[in-house]
C-alpha cells in the first residue's frame, strides 16, 4: 500500500506508511519557535487520528535545532506523543557532526521516558528498524 500524505508544507511532510504501520515526518527546511511547534502539533494531530505506535522523524535536511525547541520537545511534546500512543520513535539525522551530537544528547535526555527512541543513519535503516518493532 502506498504512503498516504497527511500534510505537505514548505517546511515538512507528514505521511502514514501502512507497510511499516508508522507515521513519517520529514523536515524539509529549518523551522524554529512557533513555526516548528506548529509542525509538531500537526504531527501530534495525525498521530492521534491514526492510532499508530511507531514514528519516523527525518531531520537529515536540518543542521541543528534551537535550544528552546529541544527543551520544549523533551518536556512537553514527546510526553504528549507517548500519551497519544507512540511506543517507538526513530530519528534520521544529517551527515553533520553537530546534528549527530545533538541527537545523541537528545536520546540520552529522553531515556527516562516510557518509549524507545533510537537514531538511524538513513531512512531505509529507520524503516527497517520500525518494521521489526
Amino acid at each position: 500500500m502506498p504512503r498516504q500524505v497527511a500534510a505537505d508544507t514548505e517546511k515538512y511532510t507528514i505521511e502514514i506508511d501502512e507497510d511499516i504501520d508508522a507515521i513519517l515526518h520529514t523536515w524539509d527546511a529549518f523551522a524554529a519557535g512557533q513555526e516548528f511547534r506548529d509542525g509538531c502539533h500537526e504531527l501530534l494531530d495525525v498521530i492521534e487520528r491514526n492510532d499508530k505506535s511507531k514514528l519516523l522523524v527525518d531531520t537529515s535536511g536540518i543542521q541543528a535545532h534551537d535550544d528552546a525547541d529541544k527543551e520544549w520537545l523533551e518536556e512537553e511534546w514527546i510526553p504528549q506523543t507517548i500519551e497519544a500512543g507512540i511506543d517507538y520513535s526513530v530519528s534520521v539525522t544529517g551527515d553533520s557532526v553537530i546534528s549527530e551530537m545533538e541527537m545523541e544528547e537528545f536520546v540520552d535526555q529522553t531515556q527516562h521516558l516510557d518509549y524507545t527512541f533510537v537514531m538511524a543513519g538513513s531512512t531505509d535503516e529507520a524503516r527497517e528498524w520500525l518494521d521489526e518493532q
